[in-house]
């Protein structure tokens, strides 16, 4: 560290990458993000925007020289996102049997 100051994290770039909120263009704040999970170089981000209350999950990727960010508008707040993280995927078995039960029971 030099001059006494914190170093910031590296996801906490994120919200100067990503900037804006998609509903409303109000800038977002670095306050707002919350990092949840993080594999290798890739970490999931949470943010909320102050103004319009919507929520925004990004993957960011830090590679080589740069970062790349993927993300999209949700109605989770963090907390759900956290939950939802940590439970195993749907199975196709899954998928399946909730496709035949829609079929089979339409009224």
């Amino acid at each position: 560290m030099l001059g006494g100051k914190k170093q910031t994290e590296p996801w906490k770039s994120t919200v100067k990458f990503i900037g804006r909120c998609p509903i409303c263009n109000t800038e977002y704040k670095q306050e707002s993000a919350r990092f949840f999970a993080e594999q290798d170089s890739s970490h999931l981000v949470h943010i909320t925007c102050d103004k319009c209350s919507s929520n925004f999950l990004a993957m960011v990727v830090f590679a080589g020289q740069g970062l790349s960010s993927v993300g999209m508008i949700t109605d989770l707040s963090c907390e759900d996102a956290m939950r939802l993280h940590h439970r195993s995927a749907v199975s196709l078995d899954e998928v399946i049997e909730c496709h035949e039960f829609l079929k089979n029971n339409l009224i």
